[in-house]
């Protein structure tokens, strides 16, 4: 009777129900369509255990890949009429978990109280804790585990991948020391718990601990250490991996690019294409990134064909990263395309293509985008108006960009930094007003900083003012002992104004107090470098 139950009693019309509920190639019929067949076809004919056979199967294969069908399904059983069972509950909690419906959810808590599952059958004592767990509801779940007579070890993995994923560490500790049996699951729990709240000693510990790894094991404890810098030791991890997935190469590609070494980021991924393995969109958001900075509108471009010939998913992330980059290396017409394909951008898009553009000598087109921002009610952060006010100050706009100075505080309550700061002298600076950009320099709360400092000593130069150069350079020389700029720019103020011998005594100070000058290179020698190094494959 139960093989006849599972298959649908050899009627080949409930063979084919069965078959499309549970298809992977087309989505299920309705529920109602369910319903009306089963009533139309084979009321009074098919019995109950049949029909609960064919939902129970449904609704286990529907559970994960599409859990609000699985639902249905299972408030269609009562209409049949028949009862969910432990083979359906268990999965229906699934799919509520995933779609973290915690009203329904309790519902069917409710429901397996009813009809007596609870506590005895261990599957959905174990799918209520992982419900509660997955929707935060961490008291109901640490009931519901404490409810359960004999809890096994996937019974305490869910509520303690919750805690791992709040970084809980107390809790997670607790748990795990209180585990009966501990599975792969179990261990990488707690790595991830260490690795969240910051505390990657306890992390490797635990790593170093476990009976065995998997890829998870691995990948977590290099995400970890790449994500508060230590790179040295993710290398190290990664080196180690016997089989690097995804997400490892992932994770130290988007690691080098976010601790500034692109080239490092760059040569891993150009390791990851040897290895025959496929990037996503998350690999490429680092590949981006290290691209843009390192500043070359042609290795931009290839970058940019690469997403497009490995049809990399487009997705938010990704083409913010694309604005970014083909912002800062200078390709206009692809910054905006790449924008104009985010449906709602946010902030960020919005501040790399102002930054970008003003960056690259289009100061008004980069104004006209944050007027756009404005109208759109995108709220700016502290890097916007970085953009906006580097804009302004290119683009000659003093009052325009002492406008935005005052309302980043007074209208949307931003605290200006230093690099606010230096925008402004900068801009003051380009105008000829010299006096005021000199004040704002000593007032500044911070203190003296060198980014406005040195715009200070730049507009000096241009317009020949001996006596702020000499204040702003002698603080200079206090605040960057080792910049030998500073002094080559003190130096040519002198020279240009024809005080030969305060230029010469300037640079035999900086010979005298820098007398082992590194040799170095240009930050375009440098791009040319990368982009020769980095070989461009069709």
């Amino acid at each position: 009777m139960a093989s006849t139950a599972h298959h649908g009693g050899g009627d080949p019309r409930l063979d084919r129900l069965a078959r499309a509920l549970t298809s992977d190639h087309h989505p299920p019929p309705p529920a109602a369509a369910v319903h009306a067949h089963l009533v139309r076809s084979h009321a009074g004919i098919t019995p109950p255990p049949v029909i609960r056979a064919i939902l129970n199967r449904a609704i286990r294969a529907l559970s994960k890949p599409r859990p609000r069908a699985a639902l249905r399904l299972l408030l269609l059983m009562p209409r049949l009429p028949v009862s969910p069972d432990h083979f359906s509950l268990p999965f229906a909690l699934n799919a509520a978990a995933a779609l973290r419906l915690l009203p329904l959810g309790a519902s069917l808590h409710a429901a397996a109280l009813r009809l007596a599952l609870l506590p005895g059958r261990l599957p959905v004592a174990n799918a209520l804790v992982d419900l509660y767990a997955k929707c935060d509801d961490l008291a109901s779940a640490h009931a519901a585990l404490a409810g359960i007579a004999a809890p096994d070890a996937v019974s305490f993995n869910s509520l303690l991948c919750a805690h791992a994923r709040l970084a809980s560490v107390a809790d997670a500790e607790s748990l795990f020391a209180a585990m009966p049996s501990r599975t792969q699951v179990s261990w990488n729990a707690m790595v991830v718990v260490y690795v969240n709240a910051g505390e990657l000693t306890s992390a490797r510990r635990v790593f170093d601990q476990m009976p065995t790894r998997d890829s998870t094991s691995w990948s977590v404890l290099i995400v970890g250490y790449c994500k508060c810098g230590s790179l040295r030791n993710a290398r190290e991890v990664f080196d180690r991996m016997p089989a690097k997935n995804l997400v490892a190469w992932t994770a130290m590609i988007n690691g080098y690019a976010q601790s500034g070494l692109p080239e490092a980021s760059l040569a891993l991924f150009r390791e990851l294409e040897a290895a025959g393995i496929e990037p996503d969109a998350a690999t490429m958001v680092g590949v981006i990134s290290a691209a843009s900075q390192i500043g070359s509108p042609e290795l931009a471009g290839w970058v940019g064909t690469y997403v497009d010939k490995k049809r990399i998913e487009r997705n938010e992330k990704v083409l913010t990263a694309l604005v970014d980059m083909h912002a800062k290396c200078g390709n206009v017409e692809e910054a905006l395309n790449a924008f104009r394909e985010i449906p709602q951008p946010d902030a960020y898009p919005y501040t790399a293509l102002i930054s970008g553009l003003a960056a690259h000598g289009h100061a008004k087109l980069a104004l006209q985008v944050f007027e756009r921002m404005q109208a759109q009610s995108v709220w700016p952060d502290p890097i916007t108006f970085v953009g906006v006010l580097t804009a302004c100050s290119h683009a000659g706009l003093v009052d325009k960009g002492l406008e935005h100075w005052e309302a980043m505080v007074k209208y949307y309550g931003i605290e200006r930094r230093a690099d606010h700061y230096a925008c402004v002298v900068d801009m003051l600076g380009r105008a000829g007003r010299l006096e005021e950009a000199f004040e704002m320099v000593q007032t500044m709360p911070m203190g003296p900083h060198p980014g406005a400092l040195g715009a200070l000593l730049s507009a000096c130069k241009t317009h020949s003012n001996v006596e702020i150069a000499e204040v702003v350079a002698n603080k200079l020389f206090e605040l960057e002992p080792r910049n030998t700029g500073n002094y080559i720019m003190l130096s040519n103020i002198y020279a240009d104004i024809g005080q030969w011998e305060e230029a010469e005594r300037v640079r035999s100070l900086m010979r005298t107090r820098l007398p082992f000058k590194q040799p170095g290179s240009s930050w375009v020698e440098d791009r040319q470098r990368e982009q020769g190094r980095f070989p461009v494959r069709s």
